[in-house]
């Protein structure tokens, strides 16, 4: 119904527009027909008898004639400069009384007993395409034929004796069949616009709808992206601390250290578990495999055992945790470990989003129901966001979740809170507050006569180690190294691994763009997903500021997408986690080698070189990471292939990239080949030998993997 309604308004307004150019296509040709037929009387009356007397005079033009259409000129072209100007229904009045006074006046008066009457029997069938009804067409086409008749009854122009006794209904069903000739098609044309409307309709309506699917595949596509680059960040992360604690375990040392570097390893296990587990207790709900074991819970041992296990974590982000409660002693009827895992995600989203210095309450109030409560004081959700946070996988976009999260837990603590048939509401303000209400209804809480009021706070300050140098050595012969992360955990491994350098630390771009406006350093190693201000976007401010620092990603970001980004902006190396600790040393080592052989290159440049090497060295860096990962696979793809590429001899590439790069251009195509056949080893460990070395451009794979033992210990 309403695709015919909207159809139908379509219709009436598209048939006013085509009334409209259809009076002005009459008007012009008969504007034009009008001009010919003067032209042509003019030729029969005047050409034969100037050609005859050899003279021209007025006598020879016929005026009525010459009048008669040149008044009709004047007139229909009046009409089309009215309809040009939109007054549509004044012209159509004028054009219908114009037409029908000049086939009168010329039946009558101009050219009598030339058979023109016969015109009016088209009359009614020009009228009908400016009336959407056929009513005043048909008063039209009985009016033309009484007008017809008069040359024959009332202004007698024809002898009497050529009159038919059958002629005046003759030609009625002449023009009664003209009539309804031109209305059959003018409703058969109507029917055709009609299903040509609904069909163009539905091809806008298809269009619209595929246009809307694709919208809607281009989001899943960015969402399924972000959602994997999110979840791998997440896992690779723990790997890391877990690969690295567990190569630092030495039974030779305390007992104490050995616990310490333990209890990493089995938190970090417990955080990759409890991903996994979210993911699986999905699947039980989607299949309704998921069950409850309900008990009897005590309430406030239960909150102060969340309080307590994330106090620390507050803690040392400088948040100001409370826990408040004002209930009686009681009991609720739920599963102590699925409960449990919602208000853990609850709380991990306050910290996560919660900046430093800010707060955030826990809080339990009994009116008829139980109402628990986690309110932040973090960065808040959009309202355009406030119904989609628990949908599945579903993230509101920030800058904490571009580099944290996965968009399982909201959905999974929904899911698991109406399982209980308790509820959840959500109310937010971007900015200033969020605030997560858990309601258990009445039925399932069990209160004692004791009033009980608890209230709990958190005033404990972490000591600031963002710009603190983490080593416990001085000297000033110490490279410094910043260290841009956010997680805490992975900078404590980090500072362990680079005990011999001075790190200060910073836990996001931001800041560490703070520390170097007063500092400056030797290295600086990145992650890439942070929140406030990324890895890449720290690293293209670095380039445009025209910061020489060797900049080294050190992430979680397995992708290739990001890895060519960063390699563009220029970084000096980029490394996947889980690392191996040595490997990290060496491009360290042979990051600030390089950078003593660019310092050491660029005095003794001439003046254009130098500026070639300001304006022109990361692109140049760029382009030929480029082309030489393009052409790994040629086995005699090398020096002379990438001199040609840009145009200079191999001794002027060499100079160059030993000055932009530190090294010469066969140690560059050397290294990519290395790191290209150590990644296609990892994707594909049964790989041959033979295989992975055709695939990178060399032909003796011994050679291969003789560099590859040197370079990465692999056999």
């Amino acid at each position: 119904m309403n695709l015919t309604h909207h159809t139908s308004v379509k219709n009436t307004h598209r048939s006013y527009e085509k009334q409209i150019k259809i009076l002005n296509i009459f008007c012009i040709v008969w504007m034009c027909v009008v001009l010919f037929i003067i032209c042509m009387n003019l030729y029969m009356d005047v050409v034969p008898l100037y050609f005859e007397k050899k003279i021209f005079t007025h006598q020879y033009i016929n005026w009525d004639i010459f009048f008669g259409h040149s008044v009709c000129e004047i007139l229909v072209l009046t009409v089309y400069f009215l309809n040009r100007k939109k007054k549509f229904k004044l012209a159509r009045v004028l054009f219908m009384i114009f037409v029908f006074a000049h086939f009168n006046l010329f039946t009558l008066f101009v050219n009598p007993g030339r058979f023109i009457e016969y015109y009016f029997c088209f009359f009614a069938g020009i009228a009908l395409p400016f009336f959407r009804k056929n009513t005043l067409p048909f008063a039209f086409m009985i009016l033309s034929y009484i007008c017809f008749l008069c040359p024959y009854y009332v202004y007698v122009v024809y002898p009497q004796d050529i009159i038919d006794r059958l002629m005046e209904i003759s030609t009625f069903c002449l023009f009664l069949s003209v009539f309804l000739l031109m209305t059959y098609f003018k409703k058969l044309n109507l029917q055709n616009e009609t299903l040509l409307e609904i069909e163009r309709d539905k091809v806008i309506e298809d269009k619209n709808i595929i246009a809307q699917k694709e919208s809607e595949l281009r989001e899943l596509n960015e969402f399924k992206t972000q959602f994997f680059i999110n979840l791998s960040h997440e896992i690779r992360t723990p790997l890391t601390l877990i690969q690295g604690y567990v190569s630092r375990i030495d039974f030779d040392e305390s007992q104490s250290e050995n616990q310490n570097r333990i209890a990493v390893i089995n938190s970090q296990t417990a955080h990759i578990q409890n991903i996994i587990d979210n993911i699986l207790d999905l699947s039980k709900i989607d299949s309704n495999e998921f069950k409850i074991n309900t008990a009897q819970v005590p309430l406030i041992p239960f909150l102060n055992k969340h309080y307590q296990e994330f106090k620390e974590l507050f803690d040392k982000k400088q948040i100001h945790f409370s826990l408040q409660l004002e209930i009686p002693t009681l009991e609720v009827q739920m599963d102590e470990s699925l409960i449990s895992k919602s208000i853990n995600n609850l709380l991990a989203n306050a910290l996560k989003f919660t900046p430093e210095k800010g707060k955030v309450q826990m809080k339990a109030i009994l009116n008829t129901d139980l109402q628990i409560s986690i309110e932040d004081s973090g960065i808040g959700i959009p309202e355009a966001d406030l119904t989609k946070v628990f949908d599945r996988f579903y993230q509101s976009k920030n800058d904490i979740t571009k580099s944290q999260g996965n968009g399982i837990g909201l959905s999974f603590t929904k899911s698991i809170i109406e399982k209980h048939q308790f509820s959840i509401d959500l109310t937010s303000e971007p900015s200033v507050s969020t605030v997560f209400t858990i309601t258990i209804p009445e039925k399932f809480v069990s209160v004692s006569t004791t009033k009980n009021r608890l209230e709990v706070n958190n005033d404990n300050k972490r000591t600031d180690t963002k710009t603190a140098a983490v080593s416990t050595y001085n000297s000033p012969v110490r490279k410094r190294i910043l260290l841009v992360e956010d997680h805490q955990e992975m900078q404590t491994y980090i500072q362990m691994v680079l005990h011999q350098f001075e790190v200060v630390q910073a836990f996001n771009g931001s800041e560490a763009l703070q520390i170097l406006k007063n500092q400056t350093f030797d290295i600086i190693i990145t992650d890439y997903m942070m929140p406030v201000l990324d890895g890449e976007s720290l690293v293209r401010e670095l380039k445009n500021q025209n910061n020489k620092t060797p900049i080294i990603v050190l992430t979680a970001r397995a992708d290739q997408q990001g890895k060519l980004n960063m390699l563009r902006l220029g970084v000096d190396a980029y490394l996947n986690k889980p690392f191996v600790e040595e490997e990290l040393l060496l491009l360290i080592q042979k990051s600030l080698e390089s950078a003593e052989v660019i310092n050491a290159v660029s005095p003794t440049l001439n003046k254009e070189e130098q500026q070639w090497l300001e304006e022109f060295s990361q692109k140049f860096n760029a382009d030929l990471n480029d082309y030489i990962h393009a052409n790994l696979t040629q086995v005699n793809f090398g020096v002379e292939e990438l001199a040609s590429r840009f145009s200079m001899s191999k001794s002027t590439l060499n100079r160059k990239t030993k000055a932009v790069l530190g090294q010469t251009p066969q140690e560059i195509i050397t290294e990519a080949r290395l790191q290209k056949a150590k990644a296609l080893l990892k994707e594909n460990p049964y790989a041959t030998k033979k295989e992975i070395a055709g695939a990178v451009g060399i032909n003796n794979s011994g050679y291969l993997f003789s560099k590859l033992k040197i370079r990465f210990a692999i056999e």
